[in-house]
């Protein structure tokens, strides 16, 4: 494997002492009386492996690199604070009221009333941890000291990486040393079953005769859902700008379990396949051919949101920025898991449907159908302008060409927001350029013959670019019997000049 740790321990059985724990874990999860105890400890689960992976700049989406012990991680530190506080209340509310109580009453006797002796001996067996609620409860107790921490580290006038670092450093100590809610032991902290709630999925999982390779496979899908599970707990696109940038965490989360899932897929998996004799089989061959694209497809997109969409995002200062970056990627990444679900649990049953699973599933053939629409309408809105840009070579009045800059403005808004996350990695960059390229218009140098010129060119080559996609789309397998319907697409074109 490409990294020093992997997913196989999904797929191997857990020794005795883990099971031990786990068992424990799950008693003490089932006499928990409280409210959506499910979710909240789901939730509890991402931030504190959000809290871990954060510390590995390669899950940050930070461009320049060069002079990066000299950086401010001003807002790499305030979201570290933001995460153990909702980690905290997380777990206060997990904790009984009663219990809490006695825990928090012990404390005080420990630190105001025993003797140095009588609190390290205390300390001893707090240390050992030995059943959940105690260990619960250190790990609030050691959460809370370092979100004081963090709170008081951002007083700092300037805080490079080495604060930055240490800081996360004390917090993976505590995380990973945690005897029974160490959350890289086992599933996590919710049983599979409590995670798949799909009647139709379990029931495509359960006609497995196999069993090994139904437990392959259900471990496979429940690693999907879970990513996209992970996707509903980024904060609210209209949020602050402080809420915004808190999804940081959750993407480095994203980027770390997708990196472990596509080894996984690569080697992994077709390596167990052909122990237990599945590789051979037509479904085996269907399956790996789909794990190979899913882990292509994840690797590339991935990259491109860490590149693209929330580039420098802890540097960003106007929240629409990164609003419409997280919105992008949010869309992109549940187009991908949920399409890897449906594609391959289609294997075993070919009458399954996405929106027998999600109520928001886009099938590949609709999305191919809006995009190609979408891509005809942009070139049509910059054929419109280069009649502008022909009409007015005096340059006497602009009028004309301004308004159908604005026309193109507004379609391009509308583009990013809706279509952009529904185009090939391969083909972003083409996409990203031309955006940037127009953002950095300037109205009145258009005034300027040469500068008139050389927008014309920038707007007839994209065109063209736009025209060669426009081809390559209706190429797509789930096209070549669907004709492009362009009454329709000249009806909403005239619909939007209006």
């Amino acid at each position: 494997m490409k990294n020093s740790e992997s997913l196989n321990q999904l797929w191997e059985e857990e020794d005795k002492e883990l099971r031990r724990l786990l068992g424990e874990r799950k008693r003490w999860f089932r006499a928990l009386e409280v409210e959506k105890k499910q979710e909240k400890l789901f939730e509890l689960e991402v931030f504190l492996k959000g809290l871990v992976r954060f510390a590995n700049l390669n899950h940050h989406p930070i461009s320049e690199r060069s002079n990066i012990l000299v950086r401010d991680f001003g807002a790499e530190i305030e979201v570290v604070k933001n995460a153990l506080g909702r980690a905290v209340v997380l777990i206060s509310s997990l904790l009984p009221e009663t219990e809490a109580n006695l825990l928090y009453f012990q404390s005080y006797v420990e630190t105001s009333l025993l003797s140095d002796y009588q609190r390290s001996q205390l300390l001893t067996q707090a240390i050992n941890q030995r059943t959940p609620i105690e260990s619960l409860y250190m790990l609030n107790h050691s959460l809370i000291d370092l979100r004081e921490l963090a709170s008081n580290l951002l007083a700092l006038e300037m805080k490079r990486y080495q604060v930055f670092y240490y800081l996360e450093q004390m917090i993976v100590r505590e995380i990973t040393g945690n005897r029974y809610f160490n959350p890289f032991r086992g599933l996590g902290f919710i049983p599979h079953y409590d995670v798949v709630r799909s009647s139709r999925i379990s029931k495509v999982i359960n006609q497995i005769v196999n069993r090994e390779l139904r437990r392959l496979f259900s471990v496979i899908i429940l690693v999907l859902f879970k990513l996209l599970r992970y996707l509903s707990l980024l904060p609210p696109e209209r949020g602050s700008l402080s809420q915004l940038k808190d999804s940081l965490l959750i993407f480095a989360l994203l980027n770390s379990e997708s990196k472990l899932l596509v080894d996984a897929f690569e080697q992994f998996i077709p390596i167990r396949f052909q122990e237990i004799g599945f590789a051979r089989s037509s479904e085996g061959k269907r399956i790996l051919e789909l794990l190979d694209g899913i882990a292509f497809q994840l690797e590339m997109e991935m990259k491109k949101i860490f590149e693209l969409e929330l580039r420098d995002a802890g540097m960003v200062i106007e929240p629409k920025v990164l609003q419409n970056g997280i919105a992008r990627s949010r869309g992109l990444l549940t187009n991908i898991f949920q399409q890897a679900i449906i594609e391959l649990c289609k294997v075993f049953d070919p009458s399954l449907e996405g929106k027998d699973v999600f109520k928001d599933f886009i099938s590949r053939m609709e999305q191919s159908l809006k995009l190609r629409r979408d891509v005809w309408l942009f070139a049509k809105v910059l054929e419109r302008l280069e009649q502008e840009l022909d009409s007015s070579e005096s340059g006497e009045d602009l009028k004309q060409i301004f308004e159908a800059i604005t026309s193109l403005r507004n379609f391009v808004y509308y583009y990013q927001n809706i279509s952009f996350q529904l185009v090939r990695a391969y083909d972003r960059d083409e996409f990203q350029n031309f955006f940037n390229f127009l953002d950095s218009v300037n109205l009145e140098e258009l005034k300027l013959s040469e500068s008139r010129a050389r927008f014309k060119r920038e707007i007839h080559s994209f065109r063209m670019f736009l025209e060669t996609t426009f081809n390559a789309i209706n190429q797509r397998a789930e096209l070549k019997e669907l004709p492009f319907g362009k009454d329709e697409a000249t009806r909403l074109l005239a619909q939007f000049f209006q």
